[in-house]
């Protein structure tokens, strides 16, 4: 049998060709594909890093931001109890300072008591003293605040009212006087 090639050799080489040509494309293609893929591959490994670095990073802040909170809590408790303390040693400082006048106003009030004077009440407001008391006779109460009167820890020493009164059928004088304790 007899063939005759109708077709040029031209035309031959390019049908040779073009699945030469094809199948380079492909591999281009798909070399370029996989490359694309690997580095789609390794940014999303290295950001998933990241990521889970940035986790770790917050959890350990969280951690050291409640550590900070609970010696915040502690300063503020420190301060609240120091402040009571100081409050509570103002208060013991100011009754020191203040306990010895009593005890002055006392031994000086009862120098000068004659035998039947009897107080029956002592206010004390401002360093101004008000006693009220009973006696069996005004010259007994004159004695009283003259004796007051001699005393250098009082000033101002006056009576202010002396009336006589009944008590259980027996005659009291019954008197008040004010003064002022000397600073």
């Amino acid at each position: 049998m007899v063939r005759i090639n109708l077709i040029s050799s031209e035309q031959a080489n390019l049908k040779r060709r073009q699945p030469l040509e094809i199948q380079n494309q492909l591999i281009v293609c798909s070399v370029a594909l996989s490359v694309f893929v690997l580095i789609v591959g390794i940014v999303w490994i290295l950001l998933d890093r990241k990521i889970t670095s940035l986790e770790m990073e917050k959890t350990d802040k969280l951690a050291y931001l409640e550590v900070l909170k609970a010696q915040v809590q502690e300063v503020e408790n420190y301060e609240r109890d120091k402040k009571i303390v100081m409050e509570r040693i103002a208060a013991i400082e100011q009754l020191r300072a203040h306990q010895a006048i009593p005890v002055q106003l006392l031994d000086g009030i009862s120098q000068g008591i004659p035998s039947r004077v009897w107080l029956v009440g002592l206010t004390e407001n401002g360093g101004r003293i008000d006693l009220q008391g009973r006696s069996m006779t005004n010259g007994e109460i004159v004695d009283f605040v003259n004796q007051l009167k001699q005393n250098p820890k009082f000033k101002e020493v006056q009576l202010v009212e002396s009336k006589q009164e009944k008590e259980m059928d027996v005659s009291v004088y019954s008197f008040k006087l004010t003064f002022v304790l000397a600073a």
